[in-house]
């Protein structure tokens, strides 16, 4: 560890290049590892947030939910699976699959919301659905909702802001507290009178 901060030079870099190197360390390695998820979990939106209430009461708006792709062949009646469809194009619905038939070697998913009074339009087809729901963390995705407002986006700004800058001001007055101490032991020791030998 010592090796890497005398390569780096850590000791000689300001706070605010420090905290930069540290910023691009945690988002890659975020950014990594999101990567990862999305390979394990087998599709590329592994995360959704639940916007509607068109799930209640088994979804509620704000519920984080894990996805996970699966074969055609595995996806059953009931199953909750996220779709792209044609007639709604704002964001991926979230509905249970209520029926499925194969029609010359290709799976039709029938699909309704919980809270819906009538099935949703038409069929979904493979290449439609995004992922199966298999875990649900309730309430967490209002957090992504709010950060997508302008309000949530201001707010990771200033906390962005705050953890460039903050460093720079408290590791400023540590070394001046630090160095305080040893400007009043140096001008101690001036004004004493040196020794002499009678």
């Amino acid at each position: 560890m010592e090796r890497m901060r005398q390569r780096l030079k850590w000791d000689q870099r300001t706070e605010l290049a420090k905290t930069i190197f540290l910023l691009v360390i945690v988002i890659g390695g975020t950014l990594a590892g999101y990567g990862v998820f999305m390979l394990g979990m087998g599709t590329t939106t592994p995360l959704v947030v639940v916007t509607s209430e068109s799930m209640v009461p088994t979804l509620d708006v704000n519920d984080l939910l894990v996805l996970q792709g699966r074969a055609p062949e595995d996806i059953a009646v009931n199953d909750i699976i996220v779709f792209r469809a044609s007639w709604y194009s704002e964001a991926p619905i979230v509905h249970k699959v209520v029926f499925i038939e194969e029609v010359n070697g290709t799976y039709r998913y029938y699909t309704r919301g919980d809270n819906n009074p009538s099935q949703d339009f038409g069929y979904r087809t493979y290449e439609d659905i995004i992922g199966v729901v298999v875990w649900r963390i309730p309430q967490v995705g209002g957090i992504s909702l709010f950060l997508r407002t302008w309000q949530g986006m201001l707010f990771m700004a200033a906390v962005f802001i705050a953890i460039l800058i903050v460093p720079e001001f408290v590791c400023k007055d540590k070394e001046e507290d630090e160095e305080a101490p040893q400007e009043r032991t140096e001008s101690l020791s001036s004004t004493k009178e040196p020794a002499t030998d009678a």
